[in-house]
């Protein structure tokens, strides 16, 4: 048993100068960092603006395609209620020319489209401003999708200049 306890002798004080030593280090390193900080924000404060600052996103203005009126019978028991809407596509002008003529040559699609999707709902389905959004969002996402089967959506949003239900 007294052979376990045997261990390798430790020269004295050796542990506490490898400590010592990087305690040393690292209050360096700090030190060096503390003093590079100050530095190097005043030599960038110091850099024209313009050369700092990069346009991230270039901003472009709304333009407006209408698309127009589409008057549908609301899915209820006696077909006596329809809805009328009137729709206009939000888009950059930039691209405003571009998704005019694609509206104009589906017109026919995004139409029937609007026809089927709409006559599917219920007054329940299009109340308040929850169901009015709801549309919005599902109709931009078919036109988006129709239009630009790519995955670059150039419709910023579906407005509503007229929203009558009868």
């Amino acid at each position: 048993m007294a052979d376990d306890d045997q261990s390798t002798p430790e020269k004295p004080g050796g542990g506490r100068i490898k400590g010592l030593i990087i305690g040393a280090l690292v209050a360096m390193i700090a030190g060096a960092a503390g003093f590079a900080v100050p530095l190097l924000h005043t030599e960038l404060q110091k850099q024209p603006a313009e050369a700092t600052s990069t346009p991230s996103v270039t901003e472009s203005r709304p333009a407006f395609v209408p698309f127009g009126q589409t008057v549908v019978n609301l899915d209820e028991g006696r077909l006596s209620r329809y809805l009328r809407v009137s729709i206009t596509l939000q888009v950059d002008e930039a691209d405003e020319k571009s998704v005019t003529e694609l509206v104009e040559q589906k017109r026919i699609i995004l139409k029937n489209f609007l026809l089927s999707y709409l006559s599917d709902k219920r007054m329940e389905d299009i109340r308040g401003a929850a169901g009015q959004n709801r549309l919005r969002r599902e109709i931009q996402d078919y036109f988006n999708a129709t239009l630009f089967p790519d995955g670059y959506d150039k419709i910023h949003d579906v407005l509503f200049e007229e929203f009558n239900i009868q």
